[in-house]
């Protein structure tokens, strides 16, 4: 039942075998009765106010990013995170960005047809093999204890015998010569490596020149690579703050990008901040022109990342929508958006997630009846009939992500295009990039 997603987890987080092995333990801590089971799981995000989301995994087929690894950790319970983490001796972060993209799935494929579990299923062993696992939830401690039953029917006896022993040897009048003991051998062992699983952090602030920072980073050397390029930037005289060490923090991946970025990132006003993969701007002590800059500037260096705080003129004008507005003012909001998805394929990227939140408010405030439609078009690279498939699934998607964000269904419908309708010719690559797109219509 798992073998496709415990492949696709081993190959998307470097697990390995304990990808397996996640998944295993994901499902066990589900069907524990110590946990509350399904329902004591659906609890727990509900108490998160993460009730919607969750329902909207049931009898699904989840796509990707549906839920973040912060909701993960809060909705599934960091105890159990935790715990997993150690069974499985990665960090709980780890856990948490595999169990994000896990969860969701897991539960789709285990209320299959909207039915809702209340026991494991009868076959529930054989989809991880006859074995159950080693670290499981529960009934570890049981189990042992049942497989040792009876050792005092042998070991009483064995003391008798040996007592009976010692009481002969004593009676008799020769020496017993016994041997000194072994001095032991004295053993070094190499202290344990921290286990990495703080996330890296980084926070900006200018204020006429005078930049603020503050952070944490795994070692002297990524902190002395960092400082050095803000005092290249901004001047040593001009900066203020520190930046903590600590080995127990997890590669900072967006250190290169960001060094290389200093050079335009010197409004006055701008401030932003990294939480591991999370990126937050704030633009608003900026010109509107160069919100729209720095913003874009981020998004393109920063695309892989969970982006929040995006000034773009989609959000301006969105922002801008007044009270009474019509389905056709709506449209034009929308279709300043840029909407991007990963390589050749229909997942939304995770830096789209906001620009989707902000669209997803804006039409559900919209005069009720209106109905929009959600084109999806490619460029004219590859087969025509595969772009059209491929222009249907992504709109299909971004439809599916609206709706999790609360847009009503009926008020959605999704087009695939292909490659027939190009806003921009296709000789060039800005071109083609104009003609990978999602646009917006007033549905007839």
């Amino acid at each position: 039942m798992f073998e496709s997603l415990i492949r696709e987890a081993a190959s998307r987080f470097h697990l390995g075998d304990n990808a397996g092995r996640l998944v295993r333990l994901l499902a066990d801590a589900i069907f524990d009765p110590a946990n509350g089971g399904f329902a004591g799981l659906r609890k727990r995000f509900t108490d998160a106010g993460l009730d919607d989301l969750f329902a909207s995994w049931i009898g699904k087929t989840p796509g990707d990013n549906v839920l973040q690894p912060d909701q993960f950790s809060t909705g599934f319970g960091q105890n159990l995170t935790g715990g997993i983490a150690s069974k499985l001796g990665i960090p709980a972060a780890a856990v948490n960005m595999a169990g994000a993209w896990l969860l969701p799935k897991i539960v789709g494929q285990l209320t299959a047809g909207g039915s809702i579990p209340t026991s494991r299923p009868a076959d529930y062993d054989r989809w991880f093999g006859a074995a159950a696992p080693a670290a499981g939830y529960s009934g570890s401690a049981t189990a042992a204890t049942a497989s040792s039953g009876g050792w005092w029917k042998w070991v009483i006896p064995l003391l008798i015998l040996l007592a009976a022993f010692l009481a002969f040897r004593s009676c008799k009048k020769e020496d017993v010569v016994v041997p000194p003991p072994a001095e032991p051998v004295a053993t070094t062992q190499p202290a344990a490596a921290p286990v990495a699983e703080v996330n890296p952090r980084f926070g900006f602030e200018n204020v006429d020149g005078k930049v603020m920072v503050n952070g944490q980073v795994a070692s002297d050397a990524d902190k002395t690579r960092l400082w050095d390029a803000l005092k290249t930037n901004f001047g040593e005289a001009n900066l203020s703050g520190d930046i903590a060490v600590d080995p127990a923090t997890l590669p900072a991946d967006w250190m290169d990008k960001l060094i290389a970025a200093l050079p335009d990132l010197k409004a006055s006003g701008l401030k932003f901040g990294f939480d591991g993969n999370k990126l937050n701007i704030d633009t608003s002590g900026l010109p509107e022109a160069d919100r729209f800059a720095v913003s874009e500037k981020l998004r393109g260096l920063f695309s892989g990342f969970e982006i929040s705080g995006l000034w773009d003129r989609a959000a301006a004008a969105m922002a801008g929508l007044k009270a009474g507005f019509t389905g056709d003012d709506l449209i034009k909001a929308l279709n300043l958006m840029n909407i991007y998805f990963d390589t050749g394929s229909a997942t939304i990227s995770r830096d789209s997630s906001e620009t989707l939140t902000n669209a997803a408010n804006a039409i559900k405030q919209a005069p009720a009846g209106t109905r929009i439609e959600v084109g999806g078009h490619t460029d004219n690279t590859g087969d025509a009939a595969a772009n059209v498939t491929l222009s249907q699934q992504r709109a299909d998607a971004v439809v599916a992500r609206l709706g999790e964000l609360g847009v009503a269904a009926d008020a959605l419908t999704a087009k695939g295009y292909g490659q027939d309708k190009p806003r921009a010719s296709n000789d060039t690559e800005e071109g083609k990039a104009q003609n990978r797109r999602i646009e917006f219509a007033v549905a007839k």
